[in-house]
């Protein structure tokens, strides 16, 4: 499993770094840090594209993925991106994280986790 996050990982900051944000940082990161750290005109869409990732990855990883992803990578420069890269990172959001709210509520049906 191991093997996997970390994959999926790279696929993250590589999407990251094609819109136009650091490539050594993940797209939930960058977002989270963009949503609710620094005051940007941009902050409303920033708040949209956090809700989607949140929601996509709620079963997994419970509240506030896009913010604890910040945190864990806060020491990361985080890069805005002109109109756009964050029109395609919006595309690139949207795009995955479609499919992906479908699969992590199936994956979580598969195998619940255990609440002790």
């Amino acid at each position: 499993m191991n093997w996997m996050r970390g994959v999926l990982v790279a696929i993250d900051q590589l999407g990251n770094a094609i819109a136009g944000g650091n490539p050594d940082a993940t797209i939930s990161a960058r977002t989270g840090y963009f949503a609710r750290v620094v005051d940007t005109p941009f902050k409303p869409y920033w708040q949209l594209m956090e809700k989607v990732i949140d929601f996509t990855f709620y079963p997994i990883d419970g509240p506030n993925h896009c913010f604890k992803a910040y945190l864990a990578d806060q020491f990361e420069e985080h890069q805005e991106g002109s109109d756009l890269m964050r029109g395609l990172l919006g595309l690139i959001i949207l795009t995955c994280c479609i499919p992906l709210s479908i699969l992590t509520r199936v994956y979580v049906l598969i195998f619940p986790r255990v609440v002790s």
